[in-house]
């Protein structure tokens, strides 16, 4: 049997994907039928993800490892040192450079003899014959005379010690990776990994065993099963090809409570996306300077889990290899949490990978891509990420919900993640080509949704529930103009093509915001309802009393848009419920501007912030803490404002 290179397999992958695209789905209009033309991809990274493979940019040396990125107009340095920096002594793995070298013409050098020396103060970790190196490309290309700065880009090698020198073995680049950890099923659990070429693979517990991964692939998704609830396990992660392996140093992870019991500590911040400031400010589409602080602090607090409220990258691509590079480079920043600890992420507007056309005036129009099967933002998400798959099915001829709608249980609290930034499509084109708008739901997701706060509010265990979508259902500081207000203008919806006409859902924007309101205002267990996209904190108590706009009473004049001079309350809110948004994981900032409800604000920050919530039997409680640490705000028990 002929053996096919990574490099082979994902050249026939693209080439399917090219060739697949002409199919468009049946619930858009193609734009190139009205008169508009597809337009080249855009890159805006200098590598691509296979360029920080070793296995693709690395070699054997006397001295350590060559460098060769493949491209003689690229100059800068390569730092490095131990990936997994003095783990002996750690819980929470990173790298720490400690060398470097220049590159010129694409080439350097990795120059591992200086930690074999007698002498050497470098080998922190006490390698012997092999170890693993984390390593950073700070690149820049001359362009007219002149250096133009292209970023940093950070990556993971092996390497072995030869009788000749250094060699580059099969190498783990991402991961291990924890993922749905939940109180659903607390007997099994899901790790990932993956390695620079193809590969077996294989997870062992200390003093359990081993949980292997037979088939050949890139990537490692292994279901670890046969465990106890609310037992904190250690494991390693092992690839192998050939006689070829590498194994990482022993992690650990604990297991979920059984429902409703327990003391459950979670984490939420939102919006990570890159920001102005250079550096690790702007590390491949995310702040990773401010992540990296939330995280740190957040794991330390011996968080459970960790919410996230999407905008995790700057997105709005037309690349895949970008898009998928800047999730990698999300779970870069989290790595040393996501090693122990699940994160479970929403969907933000700025996870946009799409389509990009214009015409002959040049009006550009962005639809999500496709094959929605494979190239939606919806699809890649659920391949670079572990979350649940317990969302609604699809229309026919849109994208999938899997791993990015979902509901998981962890002790006494039932977390509920919704996608309001679905099947997007510029607003100006939705109605000429299908898709949604910002902070819409389409019918089968609300439906859903419906259904789950119904079963949640009727199981004894759940005691607490907690939902989460990006777009604001209340904006109050950057978005006001969209989210699910779109300054009052309830003619907003989604549209699809139904045998090639374009037809409009039945609800508008506002119309679907209230319905969700009225459902979650009715729930008992209701504690928080957060979002993100304002980069900014703000707590409000919306109740029956908080003037929010009502179609059908402050459309005076009948167009649809609610800006005749009153907003108001609606009566069919039945409890006061705490609508909280966190958009402080280092975007750039917004302040507060005037809404209907400013006066429902109880609280509101422009600092850089994140959650710390603790559940137990008695009470869930709130803290609100800036990225250094302070603490902002506190809400000891969310549930109070319902027992008045």
């Amino acid at each position: 049997m002929k053996i096919i290179s990574s490099a082979a397999l994902l050249t026939v992958v693209l080439f399917f994907i090219t060739e697949t695209q002409a199919q468009v789905p049946s619930a858009i209009i193609d734009p190139a039928e009205r008169g508009y033309t597809l337009q080249p991809e855009q890159r805006a990274y200098a590598l691509t993800q296979r360029q920080l493979y070793p296995s693709v940019i690395f070699s054997a040396d006397e001295k350590g490892l060559k460098l060769d990125l493949g491209d003689s107009t690229l100059y800068g340095r390569l730092h490095y040192g131990p990936a997994y920096f003095d783990y002996v002594n750690s819980d929470y793995y990173e790298a720490r450079f400690r060398s470097r070298s220049d590159i010129k013409k694409g080439k350097g050098l990795l120059e591992i003899n200086s930690y074999f020396k007698k002498e050497s103060l470098s080998n922190v970790n006490h390698w012997t014959t092999s170890g693993t190196f984390g390593f950073r490309l700070e690149l820049m290309r001359i362009r007219d005379g002149a250096p133009v700065t292209l970023g940093v880009f950070d990556g993971r090698v092996d390497f072995r010690k030869t009788a000749s020198g250094y060699a580059t073995p099969l190498s783990i680049v991402e991961g291990p990776i924890v993922g749905c950890i939940q109180s659903d099923h607390p007997e099994w659990m899901l790790i990932g990994f993956d390695t620079d070429r193809m590969s077996t693979g294989m997870i062992e517990l200390e003093e359990i065993g081993v949980y292997p991964d037979l088939s050949v692939s890139l990537h490692h998704e292994i279901t670890i099963g046969n465990l106890q609830p609310a037992h904190r396990y250690r494991y390693r992660a092992v690839a192998i090809v050939g006689t070829d392996s590498v194994i990482t140093p022993w992690m650990s992870f604990k297991t979920a409570p059984v429902k409703g019991k327990g003391t459950v500590v979670f984490a939420y911040s939102g919006d990570g996306r890159a920001t102005t400031g250079g550096g690790e400010n702007e590390y491949i589409g995310v702040n990773r300077t401010t992540i990296t602080q939330i995280a740190k602090q957040a794991f330390r607090r011996g968080t459970d889990f960790f919410l996230f409220g999407g905008d995790m990258i700057g997105g709005y691509t037309s690349s895949a290899e970008d898009f998928t590079l800047m999730l990698k480079a999300f779970k870069t920043t989290f790595s040393g949490y996501m090693n122990s600890v699940p994160v479970y992420c929403a969907v933000g507007n700025h996870e946009a990978h799409y389509f990009g056309y214009a015409d002959a005036r040049g009006k550009k129009v962005n639809i999500d891509k496709y094959p929605y099967d494979s190239l939606s933002s919806e699809a890649i998400i659920a391949r670079e990420f572990i979350q649940p798959s317990t969302g609604p099915d699809a229309y026919p001829g849109m994208p999938t919900y899997k791993r990015n709608v979902y509901g998981f249980q962890y002790g006494p609290v039932k977390s509920i993640v919704l996608n309001t930034d679905y099947w997007n499509t510029s607003a100006n084109a939705i109605s000429t080509f299908g898709g949604s708008p910002e902070g819409y739901m389409l019918p089968n997701q609300v439906e859903w949704f419906e259904r789950e706060l119904k079963a949640a509010e009727a199981d004894p265990t759940v005691k607490y529930i907690v939902l989460l979508a990006h777009e604001p259902f209340f904006p109050n500081g950057g978005h006001a103009s969209d989210a699910m207000w779109h300054f009052g203008d309830n003619t907003v919806r989604s549209y699809r093509a139904v045998n090639g006409t374009m037809t409009p859902f039945d609800y508008g924007v506002i119309d679907m915001r209230d319905r969700l309101w009225e459902v979650i205002s009715r729930s008992k267990k209701v504690a928080a309802v957060l979002g993100s996209d304002e980069h900014n904190y703000h707590r409000s108590l919306i109740t029956n009393t908080t003037p929010v706009g009502v179609p059908e009473l402050d459309d005076l004049n009948h167009d649809g848009i609610l800006n005749d001079g009153r907003f108001s309350p609606d009566a069919k809110f039945t409890h006061p419920t705490w609508f909280m948004v966190c958009g402080g994981a280092g975007a750039p900032y917004y302040t507060q501007e005037p809404t209907p409800w400013s006066g429902a604000v109880k609280k509101f920050t422009a600092q850089n912030n994140y959650f710390i919530f603790t559940a137990n039997e008695k009470k869930i409680g709130l803290e609100v803490f800036n990225a250094n640490g302070q603490l902002l705000d506190a809400v000891p028990d969310l549930l109070e404002v319902r027992k008045k």
